[in-house]
């Protein structure tokens, strides 16, 4: 039987491998700039719910998933908010910078807390209130530099995608029972349909084809069954760590590949988040170990 420090180990590195897997997800729309934003949502979503249906078909085959909680009242809301959080995240990449969108995305469990203040009337610690208010100081830094560079409107996206994943991160702790695998895989087939409806239907390239393919599998299926497993063997506020790394290794990609570079706007904004963040989070560590997944899938 192996030890805890193993079992531990393996949990870090799924983790790990899961983060690793999300911040890719701006290498690949970097690697299809001439697709319309219609085309990459749709085969990203076609491939990446498919494959997240047929293993969530395995787990309850496995006896691991109870299907009849997608029976939910929630269930359909928590769809259509996950699938307009989906595609708000393509159209994002397609019109930012990838370090603008994933320095954005950090600041969702602040929203979470306030948002489950106001709909619930759960209060924040006074640590996650301060850490709020200095993650929202880079997000106003951020949006600054933005004005006047064709950057807005991509920021935008991104604070709405991250608003909207903050909500169902709320929506579902009131029923935590949603088996989230298959409920994320139909958000991803919902978004899909859409991304048909508004595409241009241009030719698809075997290339582009392969690209969108990994783009979806991995970014939508793998990583996220991979976090879920990960997250059962170490503590919330670790894996939530280094999940993080998803803020730094997503820029350094596309640095590396095609010179994009943050501005320095981003970086002063990135850093008061980061900050923000481990600093919130730091309490957390020293506490007993609890197996906690994630409420909803980071993308």
């Amino acid at each position: 039987m192996p030890s805890q420090a193993a079992t531990r180990r393996r949990g870090l590195f799924l983790v790990l491998a899961a983060t690793f897997l999300w911040s890719l997800a701006g290498l690949f729309a970097r690697l299809i700039p001439h697709l319309d934003f219609g085309t990459v949502l749709f085969f990203r979503g076609l491939f990446g719910g498919a494959c997240g249906l047929a293993l969530a078909y395995l787990e309850w085959r496995l006896r691991r998933l109870d299907a009849r909680r997608l029976l939910s009242p929630l269930a359909p809301l928590v769809v259509g908010l996950a699938a307009f959080a989906i595609s708000a995240y393509v159209a994002a990449l397609m019109t930012t910078t990838v370090a603008d969108v994933l320095v954005i995305y950090a600041t969702l469990p602040f929203f979470a807390a306030g948002m489950a203040f106001a709909l619930t009337g759960e209060r924040a610690s006074r640590r996650t209130l301060v850490a709020a208010s200095l993650a929202m100081v880079g997000i106003v830094v951020m949006a600054a530099g933005g004005l006047g560079h064709g950057r807005l409107l991509g920021q935008s996206l991104a604070l709405a995608m991250t608003v909207t994943f903050a909500l169902l991160v709320v929506l579902q702790r009131r029923d935590p029972t949603l088996p989230v695998a298959p409920i994320n895989s139909l958000a991803a087939l919902v978004a899909a349909a859409f991304g048909y409806s508004v595409s241009t239907h241009a030719p698809v390239g075997a290339f582009d084809l392969g690209v969108l393919f990994v783009f979806g599998v991995t970014t939508i299926a793998l990583a996220f069954a991979l976090f879920m497993e990960g997250a059962k063997y170490v503590p919330s506020a670790e894996a939530a760590l280094v999940s993080m790394l998803d803020v730094v290794m997503g820029p350094l990609w596309v640095l590396l590949a095609f010179g994009e570079t943050p501005d320095f706007t981003t970086l002063i904004g990135g850093a008061f988040v980061v900050m923000a963040a481990v600093w919130r989070l730091a309490p957390e560590l020293r506490r007993p170990f609890r197996t906690v997944a994630p409420a909803v899938a980071p993308l």
